[in-house]
């Protein structure tokens, strides 16, 4: 689809996108361990890291640190993933 928008094709186009989709999927509540989501929550989680990218372009950041922040929106998912899975073991 990128090949046929610009006319361009390039190896390193889109490398970032499947950190991306991975991302969006665990900030909408699916659980890297294996577990069931739903596409709202999916909706959601592209709507975040969207919003994300979006703030790194407006404050002038450099488009290579989007990856870092995608990978620190993924530990803070995973750590409250397995921060509220433990809180409900204890119950």
């Amino acid at each position: 689809v990128l090949l046929g928008q610009t006319g361009i094709g390039q190896p390193a186009s889109a490398t970032d996108w499947p950190l991306a989709a991975i991302a969006a999927v665990v900030v909408g509540g699916v659980p890297l361990s294996g577990g069931v989501g739903n596409v709202g929550g999916a909706v959601l989680g592209t709507l975040l890291l969207g919003v994300v990218a979006n703030a790194l372009n407006l404050l002038g950041i450099s488009p290579y640190w989007q990856p870092a922040v995608t990978g620190a929106v993924i530990l803070v998912a995973v750590g409250f993933d397995s921060y509220q899975r433990k809180r409900r073991e204890l119950r």
